[in-house]
């Protein structure tokens, strides 16, 4: 099949897809001046754009990538520990932020309440 199909088929763009191939993340073999691709190139792109969705960087990927169209599964594994990990802490961070602003609106709010020109220091 030809690109526009594969677009079609992935979602993803002509462009993105060439720009998969220029990256050597996507390996297509040519049949005179057309790339042609498979099922195995629509699998792949796939899972380009999935591991997008969770935060992988084209840049990540291309350091997992192996021979042909295949990552190194491992590392991909060992990668997506890491980006939970970092995602846990990220969590944690905004749920403190969250629970400061709560209690800032609260004095601000008990000042207005009690019509107080100046509120009590927030820290």
């Amino acid at each position: 099949m030809y690109i526009g199909e594969v677009a079609k088929r992935t979602g993803a763009t002509a462009r993105a897809i060439r720009l998969y191939e220029s990256l050597g993340l996507l390996v297509v073999p040519r049949r005179g001046r057309y790339r042609v691709y498979d099922a195995t190139h629509v699998e792949f792109i796939q899972l380009i754009k999935h591991a997008q969705t969770v935060g992988v960087t084209l840049a990540e990927l291309q350091t997992l990538r192996r021979d042909g169209n295949d990552l190194d599964w491992s590392a991909l594994d060992g990668l997506l520990q890491r980006k939970h990990g970092q995602l846990q802490q990220d969590i944690a961070d905004k749920q403190a932020q969250a629970a400061l602003i709560t209690r800032y609106r609260q004095v601000i709010a008990d000042c207005v309440a009690r019509d107080l020109a100046r509120c009590e220091p927030l820290g």
